[in-house]
């Protein structure tokens, strides 16, 4: 019972604040960004790394400084734009209880979205964790025009998302339906095949998904955001009990995919990403760097193009961020 409350008194104490985010966005001029809200994958013992994420996905860096209260935190103006968007950190509950750690970070930050899930990778956790997160969404009263699942290991230019998103999505209805991240599968000539070998971490079992290809997806690590009223069809249309898979962004194409079958409309917009894995250009100046979205990188790296973007000089070079990888 108190882990449930714990989960509650968190979820309603960020209501008032996306309600009222989303009141101010009904006047929001075509300059300004949507709302948006941001479940950002973490897991409970990794506080030190929330420490660090803090200062791209809430606040400047100078309110977490352990004197001020959470209502200065969100109140402050935010350097890197978009001040809409609300973060949180999503971590599984797993069986129920909050340790002490968990409970004071929540009591001085508010920014945890405790759900009742397992952590995990493979045998499809991380959809469960995800379909879990979209549901919270919903269902605990967030009322942003935006979801972004993001992982932690990830970092996002605000301005430039922004701006991408109101050049592809200019209007309520194209927002409302907006799938955006960077696209996998999108070449008919090369779609997206299963794994099939059960050694790989994106093992995907015939008996879960027989299909011999994968129908375009985002790609999980970058992040990606679903419109509000997408969202909403996914859930209410049961894709996601349908189809369970065990890759996680591709599960979320598959839903998408059904909800484009069943005749809704979705507006694809593809954002300028890596996953960090098989390809990246981190060299040259920030004005050169050609990432919105810049997967698997450390939470230092993070924090230091966090504070190349809040300066958003063209002529900063990026290359100090990322010594040591190659």
């Amino acid at each position: 019972m108190a882990s449930a409350f714990v989960s509650l008194v968190s979820l309603c104490a960020l209501t008032s604040q996306a309600v009222i985010l989303h009141r101010r966005d009904l006047m929001l001029g075509p300059s300004e960004c949507p709302s948006m809200f941001v479940a950002v994958f973490s897991r409970k013992d990794d506080a030190k790394r929330r420490a660090v994420l803090r200062k791209l996905w809430v606040n400047d860096a100078s309110v977490f400084d352990g004197t001020g209260p959470v209502d200065v935190m969100y109140k402050q103006a935010q350097k890197q734009g978009w001040p809409t968007i609300q973060a949180n950190f999503a971590i599984c509950r797993g069986d129920g209880e909050v340790p002490k750690s968990l409970q004071e970070e929540e009591d001085t930050y508010s920014d945890l979205l405790l759900l009742d899930c397992d952590e995990g990778y493979g045998d499809g956790t991380l959809t469960r964790k995800t379909l879990a997160a979209m549901q919270a969404f919903r269902d605990a009263g967030f009322q942003q025009q935006l979801f972004m699942k993001i992982d932690d290991d990830t970092f996002v230019a605000r301005r430039r998302l922004c701006a991408a998103v109101q050049q592809s999505a200019p209007d309520l209805r194209s927002l409302e339906t907006s799938y955006m991240g960077v696209v996998t599968g999108g070449d008919p000539e090369k779609p997206a095949i299963p794994h099939r070998e059960r050694s790989s971490q994106f093992f995907e079992p015939p008996a879960v998904y027989p299909n011999a290809t994968y129908p375009p997806s985002m790609e999980g690590g970058p992040g990606y955001i679903l419109g509000r009223g997408l969202l909403q069809r996914v859930l209410e249309s049961g894709a996601p009990q349908r189809h369970m898979l065990w890759v996680e962004d591709k599960a979320v194409g598959v839903w998408v995919h059904d909800v484009e079958e069943s005749g809704g409309n979705v507006n694809w917009v593809n954002v300028a990403g890596t996953d960090g894995y098989s390809r990246w250009r981190d060299h040259g100046t920030w004005g050169e760097y050609p990432y919105v979205l810049r997967h698997h990188l450390t939470e230092e790296q993070v924090a230091c193009m966090t504070a190349i973007a809040i300066e958003d000089n063209p002529n900063r070079p990026v290359d100090g961020c990322f010594k040591g990888l190659g």
